[in-house]
């Protein structure tokens, strides 16, 4: 278009899914027009390579005339037959209008077409919006792909992957796959048939497992529509039918409720021509839409079972007889707990109602899902170790031959072959396990009914029975792959390649460098590679179908005669672009000695260059491991074994044991743990067998090499062996010592975070001193070098070194401290103090400048305090002021002490609150004794040496007692007396009290009253009864104070006398009438005042006793008289009101409110304990009142929870951040032992 860049502009882009990505981009600005010309606008557009996906033409003929007949040109419709707007391609997008722009454009014209699509008319023309089945010729094609991570592609040459792990990882993943195994034995199960019932092992704390309905009936439509072309829907049904009578699923009722949540499972089908089921179901557990998990995602996969075909392969191959079977439908013979059914459902189209689809689930282990090959190994094991003693040793074969369903082993004899054919059959069908399919090598009575060529797979190889040989499967890399080559391409090819053996590594070692020097070249997976590297991938390829011939012997051993003499010898060997190892068995006999491979390895080198001695070094590595691995599967730990290396180089670090440079001793190191260093030997490379993996070969080369034989040197006797002299270039060897060099680098403030890391400071001190010394050693002879215990100038010298930068991150130079200090030849800041002239110790007359905020010097002030035993903090000024001028003394050794639990469990102060205004049943209008407070007082000792007590009703509002008296603390006495006084004063509306476990004066005997069955009573009665919370005796203060009264009267009154019940009885109706005439106002000395209110008035209303003549009294002058009396009990209240209520109306005392948040560590204080002894709790709920004020709490300790008011609780100031910087006592400390073990501090 030719334009002229208006400038740059760099665009934050916001792409779907919430990612983000920055691009320049150029600025244009261009001009706008209509067809007709009529009208123009200019806008600002950037430049964008492409902007969206072609979008198709509007090409419904219904739609283009319906537009005709309006007079609507849009601008993607064809002027004529032959003529488009924009002729190259009409349907690519070359402008993108903003929202801002394209407002200013509309008219608001808008004209309905059809309900999902409408034509609006712009300034530029009009423009079609909405839906339409539009449909184009651009061919539509599903890709199935081979998704591969960049990441675990590089593992072909990463030095910490190799073929066999390193065994810190291998335990680490052992110890996983105990966890799985631990949990499965936990919850299998065994029905009446026989059959095991497993449950799913879930991951824990997995994400939330959509139901995946949605997804299932997307891939049911297209299930049935590809078995309807391929006329199998009726197969397909009659295999679910078939799965629902033999009770392997079952079909679900829609109403029926979901407990545990559900899942549905897509499947398809798999068509098997030459198979007794031509189509089978295949269930998909990976299926998940986007952002959610799949059931594979929420399941433990258990142990990874392809690093166990080797070890099978091994086994399979170390007998004189091999034989293979399989289980029929193993999965499917393993049932489903119940509460896991309903993960594993899924839709079938019912055939005999058309278009229903029903909802099936399964009750067996299901093909598809990640950990049924776990589930299925795990049950055989179990079963395989409750096997019946006669067939324990069966059982132990069948433990270490199955993979997955397939049992591959291998016997010696024909009597072994028959015994493990029959009683594996029989050991397996008490588990519902039917063994079929037996195939084994040919016996001598047998091969001549035998001798066609038939091949079997076996662990991705084929097994050619009658030859008894083993070959590489190369279906897969016979087919043509058309396009360009590419890295995906290369990968593919190799992973074709599958051989658990490696007898044809040598092949596959061309390619995986190839993808090496792609992954150099930062090349994408789908880009085509160079010409070069082309070529190279081509000329291998072509030379593939050589592998066809590549047969090597099943059986490693040739002669199986009881003379023979078994060995084992690994090869080592190293190249340039790999290292390589190969393992062979040799057995001796009289008449003959064979050789045979068992397994090899080859690896390419890393990227990063590295020696070819340390490449020889690491094949010894990876030769090591596999012989441990190989030697221990056969079980062959007693023979001889060989170690042979063409690396002189590398044999010298293997036999010394010296300090070797790290990559070299980490090495060396796990070789000598593997193996003995004095089975290592020396051979020429040209002698080496390993020397073809490690450099690699073609098809070609390989099958005429026949190095899976050994060398023919091996076949000699022992004595034929080549020898040569260890003579390594020692310029190399010594280059990886270890260098006695200390690179020690300048201290900055960053050591202080680790400082502040330190539980104390003379554990700082100490881990400072001991480096140190290593520093000075390491420089000095061994002979000069210094051991035993720290002595004093070396943690004095680590002090000094801590403080000097504890003062060199606080004091820059810059800070006006209105001190005279000076430096030490230590380089440590002093202070100068006019006491100088004396004759005293350098550190009293100078001391050392500290700052007053920091983790050192926290640590520094709490040893001290605990060292002086504990002491306060003009005790620590002056001890610490003989060697440290701290800044702000006080107020830092203050706040540290502060930090010290010890200290706070026995300087702390209970927690203040204001006083609560009184509630609301103390200050109301109400009868006397609605509301009533219930008390318990005694014991009071009768004549005949009885107990009783006296029980005390408490007005709450006007302060009135009533005194009853019971002879027993019994349930059934209290209840008495409670019906008396209600006979007598009537029923309250409201009780309070202690609830029976906090009366003063009555100990233990009071917990005896049953208050549940009290509050029972209560109830009946329509009485609302609460209780005070325990320890807190000041919520019943309206009734304790008259308590405290009633027991002075008594004090006074009897003495040391005993009275009878009866008279005793009329002693506390005394009592009871003294303290009811108790003034509650002012007594004033003015005749003319009114009388002092007292409880008494409240309660009766004439104090004479006797009664008038009623027949004297006529009816006028008793309604006279009686609103008289109501007059006065209106006015006696007012004065109540004003006289009484009004004095309540002021505190009593104002303190200091306390806080406390949940969390806060706090004592909980007990007058009957000694402090010492004082529990620690944590405050886990706090209850506020009306007035949002916080008196009561529930607090957590180690016997359990309860509630307690806030003035019994003792707090402990330790904040989060002062916990990490003071150190709790250690066990040494005798003050420890106050602390509770789990206490938190």
């Amino acid at each position: 278009m030719k334009l002229k860049c208006a400038g740059e502009q760099t665009v934050t882009h916001g792409l779907f899914g919430g990612l983000k990505r920055r691009e320049n981009h150029k600025k244009y600005s261009i001009e706008l027009r209509n067809t007709e010309n009529n009208f123009s606008c200019n806008v600002e557009v950037m430049d964008q390579n492409k902007i969206c996906t072609s979008l198709p033409k509007l090409k419904d003929p219904k739609n283009i005339e319906e537009l005709k007949q309006l007079g609507i040109f849009a601008s993607d419709i064809c002027l004529n037959e032959n003529l488009c707007l924009y002729e190259n391609d009409p349907k690519e997008i070359h402008i993108l209008l903003g929202a801002d722009t394209a407002a200013r454009l509309f008219t608001g014209e808008i004209k309905n077409l059809s309900p999902d699509l409408i034509a609006m008319n712009t300034k530029l023309g009009w423009t079609v919006i909405g839906r339409s089945r539009i449909t184009e010729n651009d061919s539509s094609s599903t890709l199935m792909s081979l998704l591969v991570n960049d990441v675990n592609i590089s593992d072909l040459w990463r030095l910490d992957t190799l073929n066999i792990n390193d065994p810190a990882e291998n335990q680490s993943r052992k110890e996983l796959e105990e966890a799985a195994k631990e949990h499965f034995e936990r919850s299998v199960k065994r029905d009446n048939e026989g059959r095991y019932i497993v449950s799913l092992p879930w991951i824990h704390d997995h994400p939330p497992l959509p139901d995946g309905r949605k997804i299932a009936e997307r891939r049911l439509n297209s299930c049935i529509k590809a078995l309807e072309r391929a006329e199998k829907l009726v197969d397909y049904d009659d295999v679910f039918q078939d799965w629902q009578k033999e009770g392997i699923i079952e079909e679900v009722d829609p109403m029926q409720e979901i407990k545990q949540g559900q899942h549905f499972l897509p499947h398809h089908p798999v068509f098997k021509e030459n198979s007794t089921t031509k189509v089978r179901p295949v269930f998909d557990g990976s299926a998940k839409e986007r952002n959610t998990p799949s059931i594979n995602d929420c399941l433990e996969k258990g142990p990874n079972l392809v690093e166990l075909i080797p070890s099978l392969m091994n086994r399979f191959r170390v007998g004189k007889y091999a034989v293979i079977a399989d289980i029929k439908k193993a999965f499917l013979q393993i049932g489903l707990q119940e509460r896991d059914r309903s993960y594993l459902r899924f839709l079938w189209k019912d055939r005999g109602r058309e278009g229903n689809i029903k909802i099936l689930q399964h009750k067996r282990v299901v093909f598809g899902i990640s950990s049924s090959p776990f589930l299925l190994g795990a049950t055989l094991e179990l079963h395989l170790k409750n096997a019946p003693d006669h067939l324990k040793e069966t059982a132990q074969q069948l433990m270490r031959s199955f993979y997955v369903d397939n049992c591959v082993f291998s016997v010696n004899t024909k009597k072994e072959l028959a015994r493990f054919i029959s009683e594996s059959q029989a050991l397996l069908s008490t588990a519902k396990f039917e063994l079929r399919g037996w195939e084994h090598s040919p016996t001598e009575d047998k091969i001549e009914e035998r001798q066609e060529d038939r091949k079997v797979p076996v662990l991705g190889l084929l097994w050619n029975l009658p030859k008894d040989t083993m070959s590489l499967d190369m279906k897969g890399l016979m087919k043509e792959d058309k396009g360009p080559t590419t890295k995906r391409k290369i990968l593919s090819t190799v992973h074709r390649i599958f051989d658990p053996i490696g007898f044809s590594c040598p092949v596959t070692l061309e390619p995986k460098c190839l993808l090496q020097e792609c992954w150099k070249l930062g090349l994408s997976w789908d880009a085509e590679l160079p010409l070069l590297i082309t070529e190279r991938f081509e000329r291998w390829k072509m030379k593939l179908p050589k592998l066809n011939t590549l047969q090597i012997p099943r059986c490693v051993r040739e002669d199986f005669a009881e003379d023979s003499k078994l060995s084992i010898h690994v090869f080592c060997d190293a190249s340039q672009s790999a290292y390589a190892t190969c393992i062979f068995l040799r057995a001796e006999s009289a008449d003959n000695t064979s050789c045979q491979l068992i397994q090899a390895r080859n690896r390419v080198a890393p990227l990063k260059k590295i020696s070819i001695p340390r490449l020889e070094l690491l094949s010894c590595t990876i030769g090591a491991r596999l012989a441990k691995a190989t030697i221990s599967e056969l079980g062959l730990e007693k023979i001889p074994i060989f170690y042979w290396s063409d690396s002189m180089n590398a044999l010298y670090w293997i036999k010394r044991n010296e300090n070797w440079a790290t990559f070299v001793y980490n090495r060396v190191l796990e070789i000598r743990k593997l193996t003995n260093p004095e089975d290592w030997r020396h051979i020429s490379g040209t002698l080496n067998p390993a020397d073809l993996p490690s450099r690699g070969s073609n098809a070609e080369e390989l099958v005429k090499s026949l190095w899976w034989e050994g060398p023919n040197w091996l076949r000699r006797p022992i004595e034929d062996w080549p020898v040569s002299e260890t003579i390594p270039d020692f310029d190399v060897v010594n280059s990886e010592k270890r260098k006695t060099i200390v690179s020690v680098t300048n201290t900055t403030t960053e050591q202080l975070e680790y400082f502040s890391k330190v539980s104390s400071f003379r554990k700082m001190t100490r881990i400072t001193a001991w480096i140190f010394r290593f520093y000075k050693n390491a420089k000095t002879q061994k002979k000069e070098r210094k051991g035993g215990t720290l002595d004093l100038e070396e943690v004095e010298a680590a002090e000094k070194f801590i403080l000097k930068q504890v003062q060199s991150q606080c004091f820059s130079g810059n800070e006006k401290l209105n001190l005279q200090t000076f430096l030490d030849s230590d380089g440590l800041l002093r202070v100068k103090t006019k006491i100088s002239q004396r004759s005293d110790i350098p550190t009293f007359r100078f001391p050392i400048l500290l700052p007053s905020k920091h983790a050192v010097i926290g640590k520094l002030i709490f040893e001290k305090h605990v060292e002086l035993s504990h002491a306060g903090i003009q005790i620590l000024v002056s001890s610490l002021g003989e060697n440290y001028w701290i800044l702000k003394s006080r107020k830092t050794i203050r706040q540290v002490i502060r930090t010290c639990v010890i200290c706070q469990r026995f300087a702390s102060r209970p927690l203040e609150v204001v006083s609560a205004p009184l509630p609301e049943d103390r200050v109301r209008d109400a009868y006397v004794f609605e509301v009533v407070g219930v008390d318990l007082c005694g014991p009071l000792y009768l004549k005949n040496k009885t107990k009783c007590w006296a029980v005390l009703f408490t007005c709450a509002v006007y302060r009135a007692v009533h005194i009853e008296l019971v002879t027993s603390l019994s349930t059934d006495s209290f209840i008495l007396a409670l019906r008396r006084f209600i006979s007598r004063r009537g029923r309250p509306a409201t009780i309070y009290s202690d609830n029976g476990t906090n009366l003063v004066g009555t100990s233990n005997e009071l917990k005896s009253v049953d208050w549940g069955k009290i509050q029972e009573y209560a109830s009946v009665k329509k009485i609302q009864w609460k209780f005070n919370p325990p320890s807190a005796p000041w919520w019943g203060g309206f009734w304790e104070r008259l308590i405290g009264m009633l027991k002075s009267i008594l004090r006074k009154v009897l003495g040391k006398a005993f009275l009878q019940f009866e008279e005793l009885c009329t002693v506390l109706c005394d009592a009871e009438g003294i303290i009811n005439s108790r003034p509650l106002t002012y007594l004033s000395e003015d005749n003319e005042d009114l009388v002092a209110l007292t409880p008494a008035m409240f309660l009766q209303d004439v104090k004479e006793i006797g009664v008038p003549d009623i027949d004297q009294i006529d009816a006028k002058k008793m309604n006279k008289r009686f609103f008289y009396r109501q007059k006065l009990c209106q006015d006696l209240r007012k004065r109540f009101r004003i006289e009484y209520l009004g004095h309540l109306r002021e505190f009593s005392k104002i303190c200091n409110e306390s806080k406390i948040k949940e969390g806060d560590i706090v004592l909980i204080g007990d007058s009957n304990v000694k402090r010492i002894n004082w529990p620690l709790g944590r405050v886990i709920k706090l209850y506020r009142g009306k007035d949002k004020k916080v008196r009561l709490v529930e607090i957590q300790t180690k016997s359990g929870s309860f509630l307690r008011p806030i003035q019994r609780l003792f707090p402990l100031e330790i904040s989060q951040s002062e916990k990490s910087a003071v150190p709790r006592p250690t066990k040494s400390d005798p003050l420890s032992t106050m602390i509770p073990d789990g206490a938190p501090t």
